[in-house]
């Protein structure tokens, strides 16, 4: 998926340096989560044949690129020597006595890592590589690769 078709699905996102940098990210990310326990990449030995199944797997980087850049944004806050913060995703604006409002840092690197495990599982349960085999099969690949 190019920045173009990415930044109709996610208008909020980052720029296109930005999507080029966290897409690789992303790829890795699926690249792992599509390898079994022998090592075998499914998207490598056998890419989704089926339509829906190749843009399960686009979708799946652009809403991790998404996730990543949200969680490197809700990180960016930075603490003041005389206490505050700021940074971060700002929620709210007031003028008067000048307010501003940050959204609240995820919970940390385990919640992240949480989000990414359910954003890989919603696109990617079920769907099918080239042999027919389940990209979320861990176990070792059922038919010989190379």
């Amino acid at each position: 998926m190019d920045w173009e078709q990415y930044a109709a699905l996610y208008p909020d996102g980052p720029d296109e340096s930005g999507y080029e940098r966290l897409r690789w990210e992303a790829r890795r990310i699926v690249e792992r989560a599509v390898t079994g326990a022998d090592g075998v990449n499914k998207l490598s030995a056998a890419p989704p044949t089926q339509p829906e199944a190749a843009q399960a797997v686009e979708r799946c980087q652009a809403a991790l690129v998404h996730l990543l850049w949200r969680q490197e944004r809700a990180e960016s806050w930075v603490e003041h020597p005389g206490g505050g913060v700021s940074g971060g995703v700002v929620t709210a604006v007031t003028a008067g006595n000048e307010s501003v409002s940050y959204a609240a840092p995820s919970a940390g690197p385990e919640r992240g890592r949480e989000q990414i495990r359910k954003t890989v599982e919603r696109y990617l349960a079920g769907v099918p590589d080239g042999n027919g085999v389940n990209l979320l099969y861990a176990g070792r690949y059922p038919m010989k690769v190379g």
